[in-house]
């Protein structure tokens, strides 16, 4: 306890505050705390000088257990404040202010608030990262998750081997080619050494590497210890002058797989990191790394069954007498969307054409493979003679023989240029639309046939007249199907695609139709366009 009459000099002081102050009451009685110098080293002097002045003692208005930062003996101490003024009869004669010790119960409530966040940011890490199957998208989100709670900067630093699958070590013994991901600073124009997306090089002794290839985080709690990790000069030094003091390096591993490395550090933020934060880093980035692992693994089947998917589509279709053919095969903006949309165009004899445009149900290399088949034996059929009905009975039990998960849906058209008859039979697929020579389009109505791998069916043609000029579009869904939209409202923006489409040449009609209607397709899209060329 201390009295402090109202020039803010100290009158009385107990044995405990003396001891708290660490000075002999001789030096204590009769100075206010700013005239102190050792006062102000422990405590904010001005602080409790003009709270005392302007709030007690001219207010009257008390404090209670006001938290005050002390330095004691070189230690960090909190103390509870308290202040009353006291008065005679109206006349102020001072304030008597009483200190109590509660740093054991401030650290114990500062250790809960650090456990909450701790625990806060965990959960969000659950909803806030792996929204998508998307790499750099996910190494974004997991840098948003830090910022600015956890850290006044972060990196998330990739290899690319690691995410194809690939030996890092394979770049050359000595080095490691790094790939920033991602990276945020709580200040945006203070964005240091490498820019998101930059490829850097890294020796295997320098520290990114080691915690790379031995899996161990790294904390450094000090400028001096930062500065002696070993990190390559072009990266500690910007951040050594943007007054960096404490550092946290830990890597992205995942089922056994290291992609990177993730490095906090903190600048304005004064508090050092201690192997809390590492653990809680450790954590979050534990699951960061599964969900940069699963858009790894994800991106790997999508490319793979991309690759599958165009190998067993036509590289380029046989010019037709009588038919001007453009054909595009666009596979879906995202990586689960990859199916079996395939297409053909097979000269058979006579000079007669079929053209044919199917989709298999389901996405993935199964879907793919399920596609090589189907276009395969159509090819055979179709060549050795087979009418359409017999062709999509094979096809049928092709698809049946994988099971009952498996489908698929086609349109196959056989065309004879010297009369103009086409015929055409569906599969449970979409109607072929035709543009007529005047620029009106329409559906041609088909009967519906059974979906290929569903049963025995028997599947009927229906013959039309093409004049020349026409142009019939074959198509899979992912052209016009869009989510929550009526299949109508496709097809009548596929009639006007083709309606308002160029009249040049097929190539022009098919990128302005895909342009239109599907930029970027949720789903597979084949389209196949045919002009009839030659004169009846």
């Amino acid at each position: 306890m201390i009295f402090t009459d109202t020039e803010m000099r100290a009158r009385r002081a107990n044995t405990a505050f003396r001891q708290l102050m660490g000075f002999p009451e001789g030096e204590l009685i009769g100075r206010s705390p700013t005239r102190q110098p050792g006062v102000s080293r422990i405590l904010d002097t001005q602080f409790v000088e003009r709270t005392l002045t302007q709030q007690v003692m001219k207010e009257g208005v008390p404090v209670v257990n006001v938290p005050l930062e002390l330095t004691v003996a070189g230690q960090h101490r909190v103390a509870a404040w308290t202040a009353y003024r006291v008065s005679d009869n109206g006349r102020v004669l001072g304030a008597v202010s009483t200190l109590i010790d509660i740093t054991d119960e401030a650290r114990a409530a500062r250790e809960l608030r650090q456990a909450n966040t701790r625990l806060d940011l965990l959960q969000r890490a659950g909803n806030e990262i792996g929204t998508t199957l998307d790499v750099g998208h996910t190494a974004e989100e997991l840098a948003a998750l830090i910022v600015p709670g956890l850290a006044d900067r972060v990196v998330v630093d990739l290899i690319d081997a690691a995410l194809l699958g690939e030996d890092p070590a394979g770049a050359g013994p000595q080095e490691l080619p790094f790939r920033r991901y991602a990276v945020l600073d709580a200040e945006a124009a203070g964005l240091v050494n490498y820019a998101s997306g930059e490829q850097f090089i890294v020796p295997v002794t320098g520290q990114p590497a080691r915690v790379f290839l031995h899996g161990e985080p790294i904390l450094a709690s000090s400028s001096d210890e930062l500065s002696e990790l070993g990190l390559p000069d072009a990266i500690v030094r910007p951040l050594l002058e943007r007054g960096a003091h404490t550092l946290i390096e830990v890597p992205l591993t995942a089922r056994g797989v290291t992609l990177g490395v993730v490095a906090l550090s903190r600048s304005k933020t004064p508090a050092p990191y201690d192997e809390a934060d590492v653990r809680l880093v450790c954590d979050l980035t534990a699951r960061a790394a599964v969900h940069l692992d699963n858009a790894r693994l994800y991106s790997r089947e999508h490319d793979a069954a991309v690759t599958l998917q165009r190998s067993l589509l036509p590289r380029e279709v046989p010019r037709v007498a009588g038919l001007d053919i453009a054909w595009r095969y666009q596979p879906a903006s995202q990586a689960a969307e990859i199916g079996g949309d395939w297409f053909d165009v097979l000269p058979l004899d006579g000079g007669q054409v079929a053209l044919m445009v199917g989709d298999v149900t389901g996405h993935g290399i199964r879907a793919a493979a399920i596609m090589g088949q189907l276009r395969t034996t159509t090819a055979a059929l179709a060549r050795l003679g087979c009418p359409a009905d017999e062709i999509l009975v094979q096809l049928g039990g092709t698809v049946a023989a994988h099971g009952d998960e498996a489908g698929a849906t086609c349109v196959y058209a056989q065309y004879d240029p010297s009369s103009g008859r086409c015929q055409l039979t569906s599969a449970g697929h979409l109607p072929p639309a035709l543009r007529l020579p005047d620029g009106t389009t329409e559906f041609i109505d088909l009967p519906p046939g059974l979906l290929l791998g569903a049963g025995q069916g028997q599947y009927q043609a229906a013959d039309r007249q093409l004049a020349p000029g026409s142009i019939l579009a074959l198509y899979t869904d992912g052209l016009i199907e869009q989510p929550g939209q009526d299949l109508g409202i496709g097809l009548s923006r596929l009639a006007r695609a083709l309606s308002d489409g160029p009249s040049g040449t097929m190539d022009e009609l098919c990128d302005s139709v895909l342009a239109s209607l599907a930029p970027r397709p949720r789903d597979d899209v084949a389209l196949l366009l045919a002009r009839c060329t030659a004169a009846r």
